[in-house]
């Protein structure tokens, strides 16, 4: 095993007690015929029930709308594209005051599935609900970095003024309030809708055995098996919404900035998922790897070697066909873009 990459006597008796190391290393050697079980494993749920239509359609408006940012120029739009899996295609955005983000933009899809798991990639809000309301109030749209930002009661007059938005308040929340809390809640409910589009990926899992190429289901075993990406980019969603140190930054502490007493969330980042990954490079949550076989290379390397780096972070080496074919089924995991 490559120096630094040492497992404790516990994570691996959590992990074999648990089956799943032991079925990673059983699929290890597993051809892509015999991977029908696995394919159960991937099979996605129908979509959230929308119980208010009102709130969700105001949330989409509210997405796009420039109104809700400081500098009224900026919206949730700017660092969540719909056509790039509602992410972006840079490693950083700019934020409302004109500087560059610290992080690349995590992509939006999906997150009406992930439950109570925290929202970023340091999990610094625990709702869909609060990571909105602190972008606006105090995060990229708020010109926080300006000698003048502007007071959020600015913002909310903005959208209590807009007889448009006052209607469309008033069919969403008949007794409610136009303040802070009721536009982060309607964007909220809005996100939570985003649902990835029909992939190929999902054409095959479903008994089209021509969806994909023979080459993407090679890179399927891989997945599931030599190749170990399963253990944190697991389920229809391919993550595990949890937080791990990878190896790739030395100056951003993510997770462990907040959880300082837990020595493997330093420098730990959550597990962004799968889904429309072809569409949003670079890649990681600074940005630094440039294609889907850059990142492949980073897990074959491992990473920075520290105390944190995740003991799932197992070595692995794969042969430039292999690097190839998982790319090829990273690449089934995009739906058609929207505009």
């Amino acid at each position: 095993m490559r120096s630094g990459l040492r497992i404790s006597t516990l994570v691996i008796g959590c992990w074999l007690a648990s089956g799943h190391l032991a079925g990673l290393q059983a699929q290890q050697s597993a051809a892509p015929a015999d991977l029908s079980a696995l394919k159960s494993q991937y099979q996605r749920p129908p979509a959230r029930p929308i119980a208010n239509r009102a709130m969700v359609d105001l949330g989409r408006e509210l997405f796009f709308e420039t109104k809700i940012s400081a500098s009224g120029k900026t919206a949730c739009a700017s660092c969540h594209f719909p056509n790039l899996g509602w992410a972006v295609a840079e490693a950083k955005s700019v934020n409302d005051s004109g500087k560059l983000t610290s992080r690349k933009s995590q992509a939006l899809i999906g997150i009406g599935h992930q439950g109570a798991a925290l929202i970023g990639w340091a999990g610094n809000n625990p709702t869909v609900e609060a990571q909105a309301k602190g972008s606006i109030a105090t995060g990229s749209m708020s010109m926080r970095e300006t000698p003048t930002p502007v007071p959020v009661a600015v913002i909310e007059q903005r959208i209590r003024t807009d007889p448009s938005y006052v209607a469309k308040f008033k069919a969403a929340l008949p007794n409610g309030t136009i303040d802070i809390d009721s536009i982060a809640l309607a964007i909220a409910e809005f996100e939570r809708t985003i649902e990835p589009e029909t992939a190929p990926f999902d054409r095959w899992i479903t008994g089209d055995e021509a969806a994909i190429s023979d080459a993407a289901k090679r890179g399927f075993a891989l997945h599931n098996g030599k190749a170990l990406c399963v253990a944190c980019h697991r389920g229809w969603r391919f993550t595990d919404d949890q937080f791990h140190d990878i190896g790739t930054t030395t100056t951003d502490r993510g997770r462990g900035a907040a959880v300082s007493d837990n020595p493997l969330m330093q420098f730990a980042f959550k597990t962004p998922t799968l889904r429309d990954v072809a569409l949003r490079p670079p890649y990681m949550n600074n940005g630094t790897l440039a294609t889907l076989e850059d990142v492949v290379k980073h897990y074959e390397k491992g990473g920075i070697a520290r105390p944190s780096r995740s003991p799932m972070l197992l070595p692995i080496q794969l042969t430039d066909a292999e690097r190839r074919d998982l790319v090829a089924f990273m690449e089934t995991l995009s739906g058609a873009t929207k505009k």
